[in-house]
């Protein structure tokens, strides 16, 4: 193995989406850290961190002009879930949309794809054959 951890960073002018992502995906915040540039937040994920860059001085919004699949780069993010559902109502309830769905795409696989407040795309996947087993009493 060559790395020992994955992290995607997002920028944003203030920590809304910070409360977003630790709300919609029941993610606790690990310490921020202080940079030259601004505050560095971060959510912990299964193998990876999510981290939200807010800078000293405010940056100037993307335009969302096009959607994400019309431009090469780095257009979206793609996170699992055991409630799809659940995502989908956090996620309009704090800022977000949906773009895409949800809808089934091959038995016990569905998605949905959802836009945060800041207008990063997210792609949401439920594979109802990998929930964690439920323990009986």
């Amino acid at each position: 193995m060559t790395n020992g951890r994955f992290e995607v960073g997002l920028v944003s002018a203030d920590r809304r989406l910070v409360d977003f992502y630790a709300q919609v995906f029941e993610r606790e915040e690990l310490p921020a850290f202080e940079a030259a540039t601004g505050t560095v937040h971060r959510l912990q994920f299964p193998g990876a961190v999510l981290k939200v860059m807010v800078p000293g001085v405010a940056p100037a919004p993307a335009s969302a002009a096009e959607p994400f699949f019309a431009m090469t780069g780095l257009r979206y993010l793609t996170l699992g879930t055991y409630d799809l559902d659940g995502v989908i109502a956090r996620a309009t309830g704090t800022g977000g949309s949906v773009a895409h769905g949800p809808m089934e795409l091959a038995d016990g696989v569905r998605l949905v794809v959802l836009v945060d407040p800041d207008g990063n795309t997210i792609e949401v996947v439920e594979e109802s054959d990998s929930q964690p087993a439920s323990s009986s009493s």
